[in-house]
């Protein structure tokens, strides 16, 4: 079977031309890591008898319940897989941490030993964005590389210090990430600030992220609380190009110590036991299509076998209606596919 026809529901589903199969839907909790999880499995089925996939949230504040990812974990799991959605509450909460890296591990372990959510040797792991990056860091350690056969991320990055400058220049697109590393890192070159305005940009990463509008919008209200000197600095956020630039610099340039470093697969991936399927938005405004190509030239150098594609069908990890971006559906068919027939093979 060609890996490309492994994608042909998924897509389908998707684009609302295929009615999904019935589901099993379990919110459990994970007993050594005490995580909060969602396991979806075709109904009538049993788990023991699938492929795993671990699908891991990125820095969404709806975390498991986003429905994009419950979105993506049912259609995965209506084309015979079980499906295991774990929670990570830093995540969820848009912090930026070294720890989640060693988290994604810990839950790679645990999942990997469970043996009754799927068939206890297929295990595959998926994600998106920053939480892509950092999965394929956390599957490449020793302990882990033998526990996951086959990984895929969409839009992610390969050097934190390319990624944040490119999160700057594209705020006028999508200022999402811009405000997240804002609540991250404020604090670090504008103490003064940061008690102020550090609430400022989380509620405004909730209000671009939740799609809160009129009355719902916070990041107002608490700005308006606020000194003069912080509505200045935000004001500049907001319309001055070069004063971001000069931001992602003080950004960088006052971060912890090799905290870029430590958070980035071009200086921490080790080697993966399994292909990775690389797939990535070609108009992604918050990380580069270039990360991407990074990644392939990452793996070429290691020896880890991948394939590695662009869509128009994708701005950063969300899909678009497939009937307006026909010509970008051979690439969700191509990666997705490569990932499904790794992972059963």
């Amino acid at each position: 079977m060609k890996p490309y026809v492994l994608a042909i529901p998924l897509i389908l589903s998707y684009s609302g031309l295929k009615q999904k199969k019935s589901l099993e839907r379990k919110e459990i909790l994970l007993s050594d890591t005490g995580r909060r999880a969602f396991h979806f499995f075709p109904s009538g089925k049993n788990p023991e008898s699938l492929p795993g996939v671990y699908i891991q949230h990125g820095m969404s504040a709806m975390g498991i319940d986003d429905p994009r990812i419950i979105e993506l974990a049912e259609n995965i799991a209506s084309s015979n897989h079980s499906i295991i959605l774990p929670e990570l509450p830093e995540v969820r909460g848009l912090k930026i941490e070294e720890k989640t890296i060693t988290n994604i591990q810990e839950l790679m372990l645990e999942i990997y030993s469970t043996k009754h959510m799927f068939n206890g040797e297929d295990l595959g792991y998926l994600s998106a964005s920053f939480s892509g990056g950092m999965g394929l860091i956390a599957a490449s350690k020793s302990n882990t590389r033998n526990k996951i056969k086959s990984s895929m991320v969409i839009g992610a990055y390969c050097n934190f210090f390319d990624s944040v400058p490119f999160v700057f220049s594209n705020f006028e697109i999508d200022p999402y990430a811009v405000y997240v590393i804002l609540y991250n890192m404020l604090h670090r070159f504008e103490p003064n600030l940061a008690e102020e305005l550090e609430p400022v940009f989380y509620e405004a990463a909730l209000d671009n992220g939740l799609k809160r509008l009129g009355n719902d919008v916070r990041a107002e209200i608490l700005l308006n609380k606020t000194s003069s000197q912080a509505k200045e600095f935000f004001s500049q956020v907001i319309t001055d190009r070069n004063f971001r630039v000069q931001l992602a610099k003080r950004v960088l340039d006052t971060v912890p110590e090799n905290l870029p470093e430590n958070l980035s697969p071009f200086y921490q991936l080790e080697t993966l036991r399994g292909p990775v399927a690389l797939l990535h938005g070609k108009t992604d405004p918050v990380i580069s299509p270039v990360e991407s190509e990074k990644l392939a030239l990452l793996f070429q150098s290691k020896e880890i076998s991948y394939v590695h594609r662009t869509s128009t069908a994708l701005t950063h990890g969300d899909s678009l209606p497939l009937h307006s971006q026909i010509f970008g559906v051979p690439a969700l068919l191509q990666t997705f596919g490569s990932f499904l027939y790794w992972l059963r093979r």
